[in-house]
């Protein structure tokens, strides 16, 4: 009997499960990425840092997006994130509170894009046609909720900087609106690798389940450890 084929629909059905495993792996890899790029590299407040690490998630909560279409998964890759960006803790002996803005920004960037992609997708029938300009609209609003936010959990150099010398305004003229440009940009390269992915992964998913799960979380795990050992280096 000739195999039916998935529609592209399909991946839409999975249980939370589905949403939960695939976020773990998506949240370590932009968790590596954090950790990389800041804490081992120690490019930390360098100018376009930020901008470019804000493309980087952005690219791939919109891979996460494109696999499934929902934006609830925007909050649960974000969550992992910062499961995997505080390994730094445990690994170096540093304190929480050294990495709580950090925590705090990739939260609010998970919670503005999952409202406004929510919203959006009621809204406009190709939202990955417009999903850039969605996206760039998510990382301002967050970008202006972490200002005040951070300064009042972890009141650090960088933004006391800013706080010094113009406060809001210049934050969001020499950081959130490159950090909203960047994610614009780079929303589309990981929407369409996710949407390409759509069927295969699903097809995968119904016919190998036990498969599937193991090597995705798998992936997840090794992801991690190999954040730790680059700390350790």
């Amino acid at each position: 009997m000739k195999a039916q084929p998935y529609k592209t629909s399909d991946i839409e059905s999975g249980g939370m499960f589905d949403y939960i495993v695939v976020a773990l792996l998506i949240g370590s890899l932009w968790g590596f990425f954090e950790v990389f790029f800041k804490d081992v590299l120690a490019m930390g407040g360098k100018p376009f840092t930020s901008a470019i690490m804000t493309g980087i998630g952005v690219g791939l909560l919109a891979l996460g997006y494109g696999l499934f279409r929902k934006a609830r998964i925007f909050i649960l890759i974000s969550a992992f994130t910062v499961l995997t960006r505080m390994i730094v803790v445990p690994v170096i002996g540093c304190s929480p509170m050294c990495r709580a803005n950090a925590a705090v920004a990739l939260i609010l960037l998970g919670a503005s894009t999952s409202l406004l992609f929510g919203a959006a997708s009621r809204i406009s029938g190709n939202i990955g046609a417009t999903g850039g300009l969605v996206a760039g609209a998510a990382v301002c609003i967050s970008g202006l909720a972490f200002y005040p936010a951070g300064l009042a959990v972890a009141p650090c150099a960088y933004l006391q900087n800013f706080a010094t010398s113009g406060g809001m305004a210049t934050f969001l003229s020499t950081e959130v609106l490159w950090w909203s440009l960047f994610a614009s940009v780079l929303f589309y390269p990981g929407y369409h690798a996710g949407a390409a992915l759509r069927n295969s992964m699903t097809a995968f998913r119904r016919v190998s389940p036990v498969p599937f799960y193991a090597g995705v979380v798998g992936a997840s795990a090794v992801m991690v450890a190999v954040t730790g050992l680059f700390l350790m280096r």
